[in-house]
């Protein structure tokens, strides 16, 4: 049996959407109850990531991201967008597990098994795949990374159209910065192999380091 993890980032997710009545879709998973795979085209699935799919098949928010389900005969699913994504990039990007995409763009969401300690969850970064590939860190789990994703939808209400002014992660510095193990993990270099041929990353994450609360 599938042990229960918590998840209150990803719960606080659905209830910002709820709350702001965004667009938002949620299906169980195509099994419950049955056990989440835990290896991804031979990399080690975060407990965090299997604790999400247990509990939701397909996750999409309007304008915004979607999580590509664990396996679906008519969606990319996690396992052959992580088989193309091996096969297509070269290291180290080869070695990120992809899980969500944004809702618009081509850009990903991806996990760094590489950079998991012990029983340490893996870190997320956020990846551009239109020019030299590069990818800048947004969160230090994947719980973290939906309760900042929900923090940064609360700090848009009142705005008219958004999805056009807003874009994350370069609106969501401040919110991005709360996440202190996340700065901890920048500032000690632990994601500059990276995003180290990318000027517009590397000044980016200079300014979120200097945010002050």
């Amino acid at each position: 049996m599938q042990p229960v993890t918590a998840l209150p980032g990803f719960e606080h997710l659905l209830e910002v959407c709820q709350r702001r009545a965004h667009p938002l879709k949620l299906e169980p998973p195509l099994a419950p109850g049955s056990p989440v795979e835990t290896y991804v085209a031979g990399l080690q699935m975060d407990s965090q990531l299997a604790a999400v799919h247990a509990r939701v098949g397909y996750l999409w928010v309007r304008d915004e991201l979607y999580l590509f389900p664990e396996r679906h005969e008519q969606r990319p699913d996690l396992h052959r967008v992580n088989e193309y994504w091996r096969r297509d990039w070269a290291e180290p990007f080869g070695s990120l597990l992809v899980f969500a995409k944004d809702d618009r763009l081509a850009y990903v969401y991806a996990t760094v098994p590489g950079l998991a300690s012990g029983k340490e969850p893996q870190p997320v970064v956020w990846v551009d795949v239109y020019e030299a590939l590069y990818a800048v860190p947004v969160a230090s789990s994947i719980d973290q990374f939906f309760d900042t994703y929900a923090r940064y939808l609360e700090a848009a209400d009142g705005e008219e159209g958004e999805p056009l002014l807003r874009a994350f992660p370069w609106s969501a510095t401040e919110v991005i910065a709360r996440d202190r193990a996340l700065v901890e993990r920048i500032r000690a270099g632990h994601f500059d192999f990276l995003m180290q041929a990318n000027a517009r990353a590397r000044e980016w994450t200079e300014r979120l380091m200097r945010v002050r609360f």
